[in-house]
């Protein structure tokens, strides 16, 4: 599923996406793009324009290539955005289906899926939609899961979807569901949002062995190790491995523009190969640490909120996003809270003060260590220190000092030795300069935004 986040150095505007999507396709061989709404100013027309141009194009439509369009969360954004991309999703496939006579739109995603309840009320809008205008309700709503908790409750979502459908008289074959990495980590930490992906995954293993139905998970990833790492070119090997179980991953934009092209093919192949195998885990263990992790890596975080909302003003805008200041996310913690940017924003803001958001776990690697529990967590992450190896050729330990103070340092020194990896490759890099130029070069040498 190639998508529109904004990840990459490269601006593509609202009007390129049309053209971008197309390329999709033909250049990139990916099944489904995503037409993205949410917290972000896409024109409504979007979803019909690239159904138009795929056809004028020759490209499969309906068979081979789908637009699945993501919708505002009701919840979260204007209510009437999220029906105007809803039925704007609606008249694209029957479009698709006047001209062409295929569906182009088979699914459409609901972002930030907080409830079972909330999955059903949207099912039941989106129905209503597609009976006024076509007299078949045939799209299937895809709920896309973002947060750790959530995500150990997964079977929850699955059921509540598949019982919605049959409540309404339509069997589901294959019932897709989304994983979020991205916002799962800002607000739980790296540690505990990779184990949740894990329990979650082997959880939709376990019910395809129960239900009638198949459940496909999409998995949303994106360079960083922060994010996943399943577009990146060093790690996407080892992470479809640890995230084995997925049947879709995303294509996110800085494996499509800042990597060289025969990586981005290597990526592909590797997420081809790698689709539909099953994970194992010590479940028990895993859902256990996903809590502490999460409690300590927040208790952290709440400490830095306000530079890390400072570095994100150097942090530029690679799509047409409304600000994080107006849709952004929230950390709890201690009874606190405070909003922080978007995972993108959120993650690029950490790698410019010279502490890669992977490093924020630090804390409970040294709990770990303590309590001689180093190597549950490795067996549950294998991919974890190969994450650290990548990453730690961003740690500037003297600007993270200077941005940060001390203390954080501390605590990341500590954590490396208990791990037994040595950081010292920050020694030749430049001084730091506040600066959007100076963002957007070391992005570029990683290879992504955020």
């Amino acid at each position: 599923m190639c998508t529109q986040h904004p990840d990459s150095t490269i601006k593509v505007t609202a009007e390129e996406e049309v053209d971008e999507a197309v390329a999709a396709y033909s250049i990139y061989g990916c099944d489904e793009v995503m037409s993205d709404f949410e917290g972000k100013g896409t024109p409504y027309i979007q979803p019909r324009d690239i159904v138009l141009r795929a056809l004028k194009s020759g490209i499969p439509l309906g068979e081979r290539f789908f637009v699945t369009p993501r919708i505002p969360n009701p919840s979260l954004e204007d209510f009437e955005r999220s029906m105007l991309a809803m039925e704007a999703a609606v008249l694209a496939d029957l479009r698709a289906l006047k001209e062409a006579g295929t569906h182009a739109v088979r699914w459409i995603v609901l972002p930030m899926s907080e409830s079972p309840g909330d999955v059903e009320l949207a099912i039941d809008m989106l129905a209503r939609k597609a009976m006024a205008y076509s007299g078949r309700a045939e799209i299937q709503l895809v709920p896309l899961i973002e947060d750790a908790a959530k995500h150990l409750r997964i079977a929850e979502f699955v059921k509540a979807v598949v019982q919605e459908y049959i409540r309404r008289g339509v069997f589901l074959e294959q019932v897709r569901v989304f994983l979020g990495k991205s916002d799962s980590a800002v607000v739980n930490g790296h540690i505990a949002s990779a184990l949740a992906l894990r329990v979650a995954l082997m959880e939709i293993g376990r019910l395809n062995s129960e239900l009638d139905h198949e459940v496909a998970p999409i998995l949303g990833m994106g360079s960083p190790p922060f994010r996943g790492g399943l577009n990146s070119p060093a790690l996407a090997p080892a992470e479809a491995s640890q995230y084995s179980g997925f049947r879709t991953a995303t294509i996110q934009s800085a494996v499509r523009y800042d990597v060289p092209y025969q990586q981005y093919l290597s990526v592909r192949e590797t997420l081809l190969a790698a689709a539909g195998r099953g994970p194992s885990l010590d479940r028990s263990w895993a859902s256990r640490a996903v809590k502490e992790a999460s409690e300590i890596y927040r208790a952290l975080v709440l400490k830095y909120a306000d530079k890390i909302a400072e570095l994100a003003s150097l942090i530029p805008s690679t799509r047409d996003r409304v600000s994080w200041r107006i849709y952004g996310r929230s950390i709890m913690a201690d009874g606190g809270v405070v909003n922080v940017p978007r995972a993108i924003v959120y993650t690029a803001a950490w790698y410019a003060a010279g502490l890669p958001p992977t490093l924020l776990d630090a804390p409970y690697i040294s709990t770990l260590h303590r309590r001689g529990e180093l190597d549950e967590l490795l067996r549950a992450l294998p991919a974890y220190l190969k994450e650290l190896e990548f990453d730690i050729r961003f740690y500037d330990r003297r600007r993270a000092e200077s941005l940060l103070g001390r203390q954080i340092v501390d605590k990341v020194d500590a954590a490396l030795d208990a791990l037994g990896i040595k950081a010292d490759r920050a020694e030749g890099l430049p001084p730091f300069t506040p600066s959007q130029s100076y963002v957007l070069a070391e992005a570029r040498a990683r290879g992504f935004l955020g």
